[in-house]
């Protein structure tokens, strides 16, 4: 073939030729051609159908710098020499030998890499091998990138995120490998004569992009698992708020609640959805005037601020609450407080039943206590003075006084037992009508009992305390009260309301504003130890406060007018 070609068409103008033609006279690939414009080695000529065109001046000028000693011979033998596959293929080669380099530019950069183990060595040489393998075969691929390939490359940059690696310590390891490419390349090339300059640059055009494409992917696997474990990390951190027991409340300066979890709702016995918009001074109430909300959203020098206050609830319960608060920052600018409260009325409840349970030792358990020592003593003295039938009623003294103080200890267990499981309640939707048949499943007498209650209707409490607080009401009301016992539920303005009446002549008037207090019922002298300790009412009412709900007393009355009996009532969320 010819290397002349024809300078000028016939009508003066320089003649171009397209780009299937400019890579049949150059013995390049149309790819390579169009490597050689993105390198800026050739300038087309574009006309109105905007198709890359080619002068054939420009082609030959071409020629004339990229061939041996300026002769013109680029289109003679030896054609590989200017396929940068060719080139690509020899570095394939050198995998081995550039993984090795790679480990002595990384030692000069990081002396503690000399340290390592061989077995550290050899992974890092292998890792390197398969990098350069990967970014040859990346530019190979030219702008078609394997999918799979990609895939890896981004499970590669996840592994080191998880694994903790540094981003930048990743990116400088690949740009030695990029070098390393290059350096290579252009020492392959040097070996195999001059006329293998025009290879090398084909391939450079492709190794830097190839070698972007590489970079690009590793980065995205390492932030998508960046991404994806911060989002992990929020997920738990708001399933834990969302769960927890303890309320949790985020407010804006102005004192505004912004966000609230659902315990903390449950604890100031209000709607969650009412409290989102809601000044933290209209549903943090206490009972007594202060200034609690301002010292809660006070900046502290230091720390949380904490504050313990009795709140009025909007449905009139009284709580004990202990409130902390810490300021929200953004860019080091207080935008806002977060505070959790946690509700220690139980925990009151407990020291106060510590002080009940010393006034039961003066009282309930002093008398007994004194009358057995004494008749013990008579016994030890007198024994062979006193006659039989004296001796039989003394030790039934002893024996009734005896179980006198054993009930009460049996009083004091129970109802430590049940404080002590209702520091942990599990508060979820309860179908009620289930709840109610197995409570009476556990009181005896409950044939007289009958229940109203629909199906489907369902309250937040916890399952099992909502048991025991219905089977002491109705075993309050078959002791108490009288035959028939009625408990029947409906749901009225977003609450559940249950309620157990008996036919009895009700509380006396005198007793209804201690009714469920343990301190009265306790010192109570008229208190009927054959009928039970009395302090059903009082557990019955802490187990429903500390679900969120409140209970309360009243006499109901017939049709007639005259009094019904006793009705207690109990009032829980609805699900």
């Amino acid at each position: 073939m010819s290397n002349r070609v024809e300078v000028t068409q016939p009508s003066g103008r320089p003649r171009l030729v397209d780009l299937p033609e400019a890579a049949s006279l150059l013995r390049l690939s149309e790819d390579g051609v169009e490597a050689l414009v993105g390198a800026g080695y050739l300038i087309p000529s574009r006309e109105e159908s905007g198709a890359p065109r080619f002068a054939i001046g420009d082609l030959k000028a071409f020629v004339a710098r990229n061939a041996d000693d300026g002769a013109g011979a680029l289109f003679g033998e030896g054609g590989d020499a200017f396929d940068p596959n060719t080139l690509l293929a020899a570095l394939d080669g050198r995998s081995e030998e550039m993984a090795r380099r790679a480990f002595d530019v990384f030692v000069a950069a990081f002396p503690e890499a000399a340290t390592w183990s061989m077995v550290e060595q050899f992974r890092f040489i292998e890792q390197a091998r398969k990098r350069f393998e990967a970014i040859l075969a990346v530019t190979a691929s030219g702008e078609v990138v394997d999918d799979a390939l990609t895939g890896d490359l981004q499970e590669v940059g996840a592994s080191a995120a998880w694994a903790g690696s540094s981003l930048p310590q990743l990116l400088v390891v690949l740009r030695i490998s990029r070098d390393l490419v290059v350096q290579t390349a252009v020492e392959v090339a040097e070996e195999r004569g001059r006329h293998w300059g025009l290879a090398l640059s084909l391939l450079l055009t492709r190794v830097l992009p190839a070698v972007d494409r590489l970079t690009d992917a590793v980065a995205q696997g390492y932030w998508n698992a960046v991404v994806g474990r911060e989002q992990e990390s929020l997920d738990r951190y708001e399933n834990v708020v969302e769960s927890s027991s303890d309320g949790i409340f985020e407010v804006d300066l102005d004192g505004l609640v912004q966000y609230a979890n659902p315990s903390l709702a449950l604890i100031l016995g209000r709607a969650l959805p009412t409290l989102a918009g809601s000044a933290l001074a209209d549903v943090l109430v206490p009972l007594e005037s202060s200034n609690l909300v301002e010292r809660l959203l006070t900046e502290p020098s230091e720390g949380v601020v904490r504050a313990e206050a009795v709140v009025r609830r909007a449905d009139g319960v009284q709580r004990i609450l202990d409130i902390s608060t810490s300021p929200r920052r953004q860019e080091g600018a207080v935008v806002g407080f977060q505070g959790v409260v946690r509700d220690v009325t139980t925990v009151h409840e407990v020291e106060s039943a510590k002080n009940e349970f010393l006034t039961l030792i003066t009282s309930d358990l002093r008398n007994p206590l004194t009358t057995i020592l004494g008749l013990g003593a008579t016994l030890e003295a007198y024994a062979s003075d006193i006659p039989a039938d004296r001796v039989q009623r003394i030790g039934k003294s002893i024996r009734g006084y005896t179980e006198r103080i054993a009930r009460l200890a049996d009083d004091l267990y129970d109802i430590s037992r049940l404080e002590a499981r209702g520091l942990v309640l599990h508060v979820r939707p309860a179908e009620l009508a289930s709840v109610a048949q197995l409570a009476l499943a556990s009181v005896l007498g409950s044939d007289d009992v009958e229940l109203r209650i629909p199906a489907d209707l369902l309250a937040m409490a916890d399952a099992r305390r909502l048991e025991q607080v219905l089977a002491n009401l109705v075993e309050n009301a078959l002791t108490h009260g009288a035959a028939p016992v009625v408990v029947e539920a409906q749901a009225r303005d977003g609450h559940v309301e249950v309620t157990v009446s008996d036919s009895g002549d009700g509380v006396p008037p005198a007793l209804i504003p201690t009714l469920f207090s343990r301190l009265r019922t306790f010192s109570r002298r008229d208190r009927d130890r054959s009928r039970g300790t009395g302090l059903g009412l009082a557990l019955a009412k802490g187990l429903v406060e500390a679900m969120g709900g409140r209970v309360s007393y009243e006499t109901w009355s017939t049709a007639d007018g005259a009094s019904g009996g006793a009705c207690f009532r109990v009032v829980l969320a609805s699900a």
